[in-house]
């Protein structure tokens, strides 16, 4: 019969023609079931797939954050290196000894803090710390191998200040209330001075203790005071002293 049913002919007869229209919507339906259950194991077998490649680009996902992260250190490492270079060289006139700040004084975030060298390092009170941005404060505490710095935050800080561009001399002091929000307060601004925010604010070199032109920070307010006399000026410091981490000790001008 499929011998016969098969052989190439233009025109059916009655019986084969009743015979698929009997089968071919049989076919239809086990055509129909065949396909959704191949579909309905296939879903499980894309879905375990899809979780197998899911694992997979999580893990490199993983190691692709894991090479930015390295890479950012690498980064911030280079550029800390070559705030390093360049304080060297510009620093010429001065000898200075590299400190880690080791310790910081519980409940005085901003104005003190302790570093690993001391008397064995050459170190001695009354001596200017910096850092590659600019100046930090002073050394009043030292032993052997340790010193406490005061940092141009505290009240007990006073530094003689000169205005960049204008070239008016001026003092930078610690104060109280502005050293919790990081700045410090410029006074004794000469009645003539034209100063304006945004001016930088160098060391002056007067007074004997911080060399000549180390940066302090820039003008950002400049406010009456409270006797409405005069004027001070509100000074964002170019140190950032919630994250030192390292200083320079200026041992010899």
């Amino acid at each position: 019969m499929m011998a016969f049913y098969t052989t190439d002919r233009e025109k059916v007869t009655f019986g084969e023609d009743l015979v698929g229209a009997i089968i071919s919507p049989v076919q239809t339906v086990f055509t129909s079931v065949s396909n959704g259950i191949g579909g309905f194991f296939g879903y499980f077998g894309d879905v375990n797939k899809l979780r197998t490649d899911n694992e997979a680009m999580s893990v490199k996902i993983d190691e692709l954050e894991n090479s930015v992260r390295r890479m950012e250190e690498f980064k911030i490492e280079n550029e800390r290196l070559k705030n390093m270079l360049d304080l060297k060289q510009t620093a010429l006139n001065f000898d200075m000894v590299a400190a880690i700040v080791i310790a910081k004084d519980p409940g005085n975030w901003f104005n003190s803090f302790t570093i690993d060298k001391g008397t064995a390092d050459g170190l001695k009170v009354k001596q200017a710390v910096i850092t590659t941005k600019g100046l930090v404060g002073y050394i009043y505490e030292i032993g052997t191998s340790w010193a406490k710095v005061y940092t141009i935050l505290d009240a007990n800080s006073s530094v003689g200040a000169l205005v960049s561009r204008t070239r008016d001399i001026a003092v930078v002091d610690g104060d109280t209330e502005l050293a919790n929000d990081g700045f410090c307060k410029m006074t004794y601004i000469a009645k003539g001075a034209s100063v304006m925010v945004g001016d930088l604010i160098e060391t002056s070199g007067l007074g004997g203790m911080y060399p000549k032109g180390i940066l302090i920070g820039k003008i950002r307010e400049i406010r009456p005071e409270t006797h409405g006399i005069s004027q001070y000026a509100v000074i964002e410091t170019a140190v950032d002293f919630e994250r030192i981490s390292e200083v320079f000790v200026i041992t010899q001008q």
